[in-house]
C-alpha cells in the first residue's frame, strides 16, 4: 500500500476535527514509546515531531493518506514534567476525541515498549478502552534491540501479567522496529483489511 500525505490537520478539540467521513487510525501510547518514529516509518515521512524530550505532542493530529484515510497522532501521556493542569487538559481533549469522534475512527494502535515490563498506565488504557468499547490492536515497539527469543519472552511476560489483571482474550499483537522497519508491512495490511470492513458499513 503507498502512503502518500495529501493533507494535515492539528486541532486542539474533537469538534474541529476534519467533517470527511473518512477511516482513521489513531496512534497512542506513553510519551517517549517511539510513536513519531513509528508514523513517520509507515508514511516513510519525518511528518510526526520526534525528540529525545516527550511530551512534543499536543494536539490531535490528523494525517491523510491517499485522500482515503487518516492517520491520528494522539498526545503521549504519562509525562510528568508537564504542568498539571495542562496534562488534565490533553488526557480530556484526548479520551473525548476516542469517544465522540464516532464510526470513521475505525481503530487505535496502542503503542507499548517491548524493553520494559508491563506498565500499570498502560494496561488503565488498554481497559479504559475495553470499557468504551473501542477497537485496538496491541503495537509493541523498539524490537530492534532484542533478538527472536528475548522478544517472544517479553510478549510471553505483558500477556501473563495481562492474565493476571484478568484479561480473558489478548489483544490483536504486532510487533514493529522503526530503526529496522519491522512491523509496517503488518500495521499497513491490517489498516487496507480494516478500510474495507469500513466501506461496506
Amino acid at each position: 500500500m503507498d502512503t502518500l500525505i495529501t493533507d494535515f490537520y492539528s486541532n486542539s478539540s474533537v469538534d474541529n476535527c476534519p467533517k470527511e467521513n473518512k477511516p482513521e487510525y489513531a496512534f497512542i501510547g506513553r510519551s517517549n514509546v517511539g510513536k513519531s518514529s513509528l508514523i513517520n516509518m509507515i508514511v516513510n515521512k519525518k511528518i510526526a515531531y520526534t525528540s529525545s524530550k516527550p511530551g512534543k505532542t499536543q494536539l490531535i493530529n490528523h494525517i491523510a493518506i491517499n485522500n482515503e484515510w487518516a492517520l491520528v497522532d494522539l498526545p503521549g501521556y504519562g509525562y510528568a514534567k508537564l504542568a498539571k493542569k495542562k496534562r488534565l487538559e490533553i488526557l480530556t481533549m484526548t479520551k473525548k476525541y476516542l469517544t465522540h469522534r464516532g464510526v470513521q475512527l475505525v481503530g487505535v494502535f496502542m503503542l507499548i515498549d517491548i524493553r520494559i515490563k508491563a506498565q500499570k498506565i498502560d494496561l488503565e488504557w488498554m481497559k479504559w478502552m475495553v470499557q468504551n468499547n473501542i477497537y485496538f490492536i496491541r503495537i509493541f515497539t523498539k524490537c530492534d534491540s532484542m533478538n527472536k527469543n528475548k522478544i517472544l519472552k517479553q510478549i510471553e511476560n505483558h500477556d501473563q501479567t495481562m492474565k493476571e489483571n484478568h484479561w480473558a482474550k489478548i489483544p490483536e499483537t504486532i510487533i514493529t522496529s522503526s530503526k529496522n522497519k519491522t512491523g509496517k508491512k503488518e500495521i499497513l495490511a491490517k489498516i487496507n483489511e480494516l478500510n474495507l470492513f469500513f466501506q461496506n458499513i
